[in-house]
């Protein structure tokens, strides 16, 4: 019995012992869970700077990449932009001025005169090629020079088109060169022959893309703008008073000013046809005297002649008269 007692109170203190045990480690485990917890609140509360110093440099290096990869994109950029200036000649020429400062050059210029009474004005356009770069910058100085009317800008990416010539390219050039070893390794006339003609064949397609690729590349290095300058056409005048209601002075008026203008016209006309006058005039006068020089002896001539001729009428004619008349004044006498 008293075995059994004992017994009894060691197994009651093995398991308040435990129960003691399990109690002190549930409480640890607590201050330890507060304690891990307030190390994962604190470390979450210094973790959210780190996190958006994270993101930050994330953006800043999707950014940095994407304008890299703009960086590499083959773009062509054409321009166009009217303008509206005081002075035609001097906007085209501080635009030209600016294209050869970059490193550019003008392509294309055109300038039209126009005139409506005694107003002129001026409007053209002027073609700029500039490097991509300072594409930009040329048109900003562009609209500096007056007012923007319109503006406009297009893109055309031709990365793909450059890498597909580039490994089209490659593939020729290395079928040129295995074309070049068989050449040198043929050993019959006939299979040189072909083997000729088809490294010709595959050396012109190989300049056609490199040429197609070096003008992509050059309108690619070099941004095309387009500038229509205009100078201000001068505003329309009144409407015009019919005729019939016009005031009498200004009739008058507008009568003289046609009659002067004629008057002009005619003194003008004149004036530009006098040189032409004298020097006709000298040939026809002189003509007209050498003519006249060379038939005056002939005429007097003629003249001896035609006064000989009736001289010798008149004598033969005198002694009919004289004989016709004497009967006639002798008649009284022999009657007496």
């Amino acid at each position: 019995m008293a075995s059994r007692i004992r017994v009894l109170a060691v197994v009651g203190l093995l398991l308040l012992a435990g129960c003691t045990g399990m109690g002190g480690s549930g409480d640890a485990s607590e201050a330890q869970g507060g304690g891990d917890g307030a190390q994962m609140s604190g470390g979450d509360g210094s973790s959210q700077p780190v996190e958006a110093d994270a993101g930050a440099s994330d953006e800043a290096g999707e950014s940095i990449q994407a304008g890299d990869a703009a960086a590499d994109r083959a773009i062509i950029r054409n321009g166009r932009m009217v303008i509206e200036v005081e002075n035609y000649s001097t906007t085209a020429d501080a635009i030209a001025a600016r294209a050869r400062t970059t490193g550019g050059y003008v392509s294309d210029s055109n300038r039209e005169l126009h005139r409506d009474g005694n107003e002129t004005w001026y409007t053209g356009y002027i073609v700029v090629r500039v490097p991509s770069e300072e594409y930009e910058p040329t048109q900003s100085m562009v609209s500096k020079q007056g007012t923007v009317r319109s503006e406009e800008t297009t893109t055309n990416d031709v990365t793909d088109k450059l890498v597909d010539l580039e490994a089209r390219l490659t593939n020729l050039r290395e079928r040129r060169d295995r074309l070049r070893t068989f050449y040198e390794q043929a050993n019959s006339t006939e299979e040189l022959l072909r083997i000729e003609e088809e490294l010709s064949s595959v050396q012109s397609d190989i300049e056609r893309l490199e040429a197609q690729k070096r003008s992509l590349e050059q309108r690619v290095a070099y941004s095309t703008l387009r500038v229509e300058i205009r100078e201000p056409a001068p505003e329309p005048s009144a409407q015009q008073v019919p005729y019939h209601e016009r005031s009498l002075v200004a009739a008058f008026l507008s009568s003289a000013t046609d009659v002067y203008v004629f008057t002009r016209g005619l003194l003008v006309t004149a004036a530009s046809l006098a040189p032409w006058l004298v020097a006709l005039a000298v040939p026809v006068v002189g003509g007209r005297r050498l003519l006249r020089n060379r038939s005056l002896p002939l005429l007097g001539r003629r003249g001896g002649s035609e006064s000989g001729t009736e001289g010798g009428g008149n004598g033969s004619d005198d002694p009919q008269r004289e004989s016709t008349a004497a009967p006639d004044t002798e008649s009284p006498d022999d009657q007496t």
